[in-house]
């Protein structure tokens, strides 16, 4: 089974991903503003791919969701993140803004996590202005 996405080279193909969801931001730069007409100036920097993650990871064994929980709330500057983009795959250094779990049970001193959501923020643009 092929994993949806890695992180730091790491697969998770025992995760089952219940949503990914794709954003996108073309961002301006501080030149960017209303002029005294009224008219708009653009300073594009690029276009900006960010995911939502939410994955069911009841199926992973509590090694692993520990590890994967540890990767993605390690205070890195930036991870590598390897995402499905079209038809084809982006790979792309970015941080981890956020993320939430939630604790399914409690059974002999064990802690058994799951549904967990994160979303990651590319460090870069995948596109920028051609001009």
């Amino acid at each position: 089974m092929t994993a949806a996405f890695s992180i730091d080279g790491r697969e998770y193909p025992g995760v089952a991903v219940l949503s990914l969801k794709r954003t996108f931001s073309v961002l301006d730069g501080d030149n960017a503003g209303r002029v005294m007409t009224g008219d708009m100036v653009r300073d594009v920097i690029g276009t900006f791919y960010n995911y939502a993650v939410e994955l069911d990871s009841t199926e992973l064994s509590l090694a692993e969701y520990d590890d994967l929980y540890e990767i993605l709330s390690f205070p890195a500057d930036f991870h590598t993140f390897v995402m499905p983009y079209g038809q084809t795959i982006y790979s792309f250094l970015g941080y981890v803004a956020n993320g939430t779990d939630e604790l399914f049970s409690m059974e002999n001193g064990r802690n058994k996590w799951g549904t967990l959501s994160f979303n990651m923020i590319a460090k870069s643009p995948k596109r920028r202005p051609s001009n």
